[in-house]
């Protein structure tokens, strides 16, 4: 991550960069910390290449208490520079992307799923080729579509395997159709982010709007993550939909106060704490940035 003032606006360019830093990262390792912030026991399922990078993943998901099962290759490991500016503008430059075709322990991967209570589905290669697996499975799909335009039919086994599903408006000019179209399948929730404009919640019966809780920004990676497994979260407990949207707001803004997908050392009761604060009269502080390895 190569934090910048701005981003290049199309033509070439030096730019100074504030600072830059490097962890673990990917929707599924941060929504796998978030979990485990709540006191979920949580599993995250991955493939990863034979390289210092899965190694690094490995250890920040041990730290968080996570359990990892690893599917290895001969590719290297998913790695992406991400340059963003101060409020959140960001270039995602994929310097490797894995595995297009990752052998899978199927039969692990199997009891896995099936002793799991809640699946949060990642858009991976790995996580396509495993979907069959889930037709078996009677716990709650959860699916994070992130920058969908609402066309690509790449995504479309994923959606169909889907019972909620989250997306942000980046790429939507009119995301109302879209929504409505998920909303005719399988998915009975769709979850619209809009980055500091809060989020909508769509029901075939109910559409809520919610505000995004204040923060001071940092980093919005891991933002998106955290508001889909605190919503989830707060809903299973016995939130309202209002009060499941205002818990995940809060755990959002802790996200994008950290350097990391979402802070070390939080737990439910943190969260709890500043939810409970509707107007908040001072923000926490901005824990420093991490020293690049």
């Amino acid at each position: 991550m190569v934090h910048v003032d701005t981003l290049p606006q199309g033509r070439e360019a030096t730019i100074f960069a504030g600072h830059e830093t490097e962890a673990a990262g990917s929707t599924g390792v941060g929504k796998a910390m978030v979990a485990a912030a709540l006191g979920h026991a949580t599993t995250l399922h991955c493939a990863l290449g034979k390289d210092r990078h899965a190694l690094q993943i490995k250890e920040a998901c041990a730290a968080r208490g996570i359990v990892t099962l690893v599917d290895e290759h001969d590719a290297p490991t998913p790695q992406h520079l991400n340059i963003m500016d101060q409020s959140g503008g960001r270039y995602s430059i994929f310097l490797s992307n894995g595995s297009e075709t990752p052998v899978l322990d199927m039969d692990r991967l199997t009891i896995a799923i099936g002793a799991a209570e809640t699946i949060f589905l990642s858009l991976a290669a790995s996580s396509r080729i495993a979907l069959p697996l889930l037709e078996n499975s009677t716990a709650p799909v959860l699916l994070d579509l992130h920058n969908y335009d609402g066309q690509n039919p790449w995504y479309d086994p994923f959606i169909a395997a889907a019972d909620v599903i989250q997306l942000s408006n980046v790429a939507l000019t009119n995301p109302r159709p879209v929504v409505d179209r998920l909303l005719a399948g399988r998915a009975q929730q769709v979850i619209l982010t809009k980055g500091g404009a809060g989020a909508e919640i769509f029901t075939p019966a109910i559409h809520h709007c919610a505000s995004a809780h204040p923060a001071r920004f940092v980093d919005s990676n891991g933002a998106g993550d955290a508001f889909s497994v605190a919503f989830w979260h707060a809903q299973t407990t016995g939130a309202s939909l209002a009060e499941a949207a205002h818990f995940a707001s809060v755990a959002a803004a802790m996200a994008i106060e950290t350097y990391d997908l979402f802070p070390a050392g939080r737990t439910l009761k943190d969260i709890a704490l500043r939810a409970a604060v509707k107007t908040p009269d001072a923000l926490p502080p901005i824990a420093p940035a991490p020293k690049t390895p």
